[in-house]
């Protein structure tokens, strides 16, 4: 066997779905993509109201969410799976670090994080190219501390 074969067999008995999947490799690539232009556009708003990404964790599960309903994958394995793909490929497999703890976090912040995730998604299928929904998120949640 070699080594690329290994990996996708170590892969495959982890759990995790293959890098080339592509639902997984355009969540991937649009949960980045609304983290950059955060980054680029607004670095002030992320580094105050989402310092240790939690906020970004949100708003990919929101985004994983309606992916694995686009793709069938209603199982709590399957879209658990893909949801610990794209947190290692988000986050480099490091654990996320916060002041926000998510037990304790308002609900209604979460769910536009979550929302705002679905939202990219649902653009993204209609062909919109348009990205920004994690930043609209983000202005929501200053809007709040105001």
């Amino acid at each position: 066997m070699d080594a690329q074969n290994r990996k996708f067999a170590i892969r495959q008995r982890r759990g995790n779905p293959p890098p080339e999947d592509p639902a997984v490799l355009a969540l991937t690539e649009l949960i980045q993509s609304e983290s950059a232009r955060a980054d680029l556009e607004e670095p002030e708003l992320v580094s105050i109201i989402d310092p240790g990404r939690v906020w970004l964790l949100w708003f990919a599960i929101g985004a994983t969410e309606a992916v694995c309903r686009i793709v069938e994958r209603e199982a709590d394995a399957e879209r658990n799976r893909v949801f610990r793909h794209v947190v290692d490929a988000v986050f480099g497999g490091g654990r996320v670090r916060s002041a926000v703890d998510p037990v304790n976090a308002d609900r209604s912040l979460i769910e536009i994080f979550e929302s705002a995730g679905a939202e990219a998604v649902q653009a993204c299928m209609r062909g919109d190219k348009r990205l920004g929904y994690y930043i609209g998120a983000l202005r929501v949640a200053s809007e709040r501390d105001a």
